[in-house]
């Protein structure tokens, strides 16, 4: 009876190790809640309400500019008109106080590109914010990615611990009735139970562990997670391990390119001649005839040009120091592809790695399963100690361990390598 007991508690655990997880949660929508639940994420929407705003004042260099201006002055001397003494003729004497206030009205007509060049470096800087932040969600993925794996890794370790707990319960059984009966000594029976608790103690050890990850986990995702089991191994599958590059970092470089592009045709378009059309309208005293000396309103209306034909080779200076920044961003780009091409072999060699181990690790599962059971019968038996018995049976442990393990980090190594590419 007792043999068949044992017998059904391996069947247990080798459909326990083979069987999916029953969890509902998804690594997807751990992610999912995660960005939802992220803080920061509402800088994506300022970002769009700042660059908004800002291009509306840009486009406000082609709206009519009105500036009211006034003036009260003094001055020592005035504009005289040397006439000769005329009878019955005053001359002009203009006054020393001066009064003005104009109404001075603006409006662009060509400005060379500026503004155009202005709302096309505003759109850098918005593109290149809201990328700021598509790191640091990528980097929360990662973290939740961590988080996640280690919990599932602990609650494997744990279902064979349980498994474990339950063979040494049914061997102590049987041992105190081989005790009883003067087959074996007492401290066989104790070496069985001081394995028991060890494997109490280490349950209750990854259970504090793993409910510190769900804690975790529920803190950046905003789920209500209770327990471990809720969460669902994942499967990935990599069809092509060619090198790519969708780096969130990675794509930040080739933005801040294009923000230095930007800058260098904006600094080449402010040498371009500018058109703008003009009006004043005032009341003061003189106006524009400067022999009247009473108050009288005016008006002017024209256009103006405006051209920096020399700038001492600024502009020049400008665009080779853009120059240089671009060819900056591209030793970096290069430098980012050189350490990621390095990592990707050491990501493609441990997932290599991880498929050897595996088949490795059923076949010892399935040679060290038959001598276990040797050992269970020779344990019942009386011809085998307690010792020599939880040697065999740890061998097993360890072997289903190392299994579930390799299984893990061998999704865990294919996550890590999408991770490395930019496909998280």
């Amino acid at each position: 009876m007792k043999k068949r007991l044992l017998t059904s508690l391996f069947v247990v655990l080798g459909l326990l190790l083979m069987a999916q997880s029953d969890g509902k949660i998804t690594l997807e929508i751990c992610f999912q809640k995660a960005i939802e639940n992220y803080p920061n994420l509402a800088q994506i929407e300022l970002n769009s309400e700042a660059y908004n705003l800002n291009i509306k004042n840009i486009k406000t260099n082609y709206y009519p500019s009105l500036n009211l201006n006034g003036q009260a002055s003094y001055q020592t001397d005035v504009t005289k008109v040397p006439l000769p003494d005329i009878p019955g003729l005053d001359p002009v004497v203009l006054a020393k106080d001066w009064y003005k206030i104009n109404l001075d009205v603006s409006q662009m007509i060509y400005d060379g590109g500026v503004t155009s060049g202005q709302k096309d470096l505003e759109e850098t800087k918005h593109i290149i914010a809201n990328q700021k932040v598509k790191i640091e969600l990528y980097q929360l993925k990662e973290h939740v990615n961590h988080l996640y794996f280690n919990t599932i890794f602990l609650r494997k370790n744990i279902e064979i611990l349980e498994v474990l707990k339950k063979n040494l319960e049914a061997n102590i059984e049987n041992a105190e009735t081989a005790f009883e009966n003067g087959m074996i000594l007492s401290a066989d029976v104790d070496a069985l139970r001081v394995e028991y608790y060890r494997a109490e103690q280490q349950i209750t050890e990854k259970e504090e562990d793993i409910a510190a990850l769900i804690a975790a986990i529920n803190e950046l995702t905003g789920l209500n997670i209770q327990s471990s089991k809720a969460l669902k191994v994942p499967d990935v599958t990599i069809d092509n391990f060619g090198f790519v590059n969708n780096r969130p970092e990675y794509i930040l470089l080739g933005q801040q390119q294009t923000q230095v592009m930007a800058m260098q045709s904006l600094a080449t378009v402010k040498r371009r001649p500018i058109f703008s059309a003009f009006g004043q309208a005032g009341y003061g005293r003189p106006g524009y005839d400067m022999l009247k000396n009473e108050f009288d309103d005016y008006y002017m209306i024209g256009l103006r040009l405006h051209w920096n034909i020399w700038d001492w080779g600024k502009v020049k200076r400008e665009r080779e120091v853009f120059n240089i920044q671009n060819a900056i961003i591209n030793s970096q780009k290069e430098t980012f592809n050189q350490n990621l091409r390095a990592d990707l072999h050491q990501r493609t060699a441990n997932i290599t790695k991880y498929e050897k181990l595996i088949r490795t690790d059923e076949m010892i599962v399935s040679l060290q399963k038959n001598v276990q059971q040797t050992s269970d019968a020779q344990m019942q038996n009386g011809t085998i100690t307690s010792t020599t018995y939880l040697i065999e049976l740890n061998k097993l442990v360890n072997a289903r361990l190392n299994l579930e393990a390799h299984k893990l980090q061998l999704v865990y190594a294919k996550y890590q390598y999408l991770t490395a590419i930019g496909n998280l």
